[in-house]
């Protein structure tokens, strides 16, 4: 990994959006994927494919076929979290997420979810959506 490159920790929604849908969306994942290391967790990947199989089933093929061919780091997501210095969140949604960011320490998390903006997790992690971080890496080389 070049000195350069970030360790980006991508969530659910963002990585949803990444896949299905054009412009934005796609272009930060694609930014990641050419200059930057892509971190993903058991979670993310299990709650993606639950959540596509239900929402869009006919884009199930397409996801697994995706997924199978990206480059990126895998990260353990374990069940208890008791032991994990997590932040508060407001949603108990969010803490296998955040609990796969504490234990992969990412430079960097790209979401859609607006939780995530707090000031809690903010102290944390540097949180950007896909715009913001579109803004200030697409260009870096």
């Amino acid at each position: 990994m070049s000195e350069n490159q970030f360790r980006v920790l991508v969530d659910t929604s963002a990585l949803i959006s990444a896949m299905l849908f054009r412009g934005e969306s796609r272009k930060f994942l694609e930014t990641i994927l050419e200059k930057h290391r892509l971190v993903l967790s058991t979670f993310i990947i299990s709650e993606t494919s639950r959540v596509v199989a239900k929402k869009f089933p006919d884009q199930l093929g397409f996801w697994d076929r995706q997924l199978s061919q990206m480059s990126f780091e895998l990260v353990y997501t374990p069940e208890d979290f008791s032991q994990l210095d997590l932040p508060q969140t407001r949603d108990e949604n969010d803490l296998p997420i955040l609990a796969s960011a504490v234990i992969s320490q990412p430079d960097l998390i790209v979401t859609g979810d607006k939780d995530f903006k707090s000031r809690e997790i903010q102290e944390y992690f540097a949180i950007y959506t896909p715009g913001e971080f579109l803004r200030f890496f697409e260009s870096e080389e």
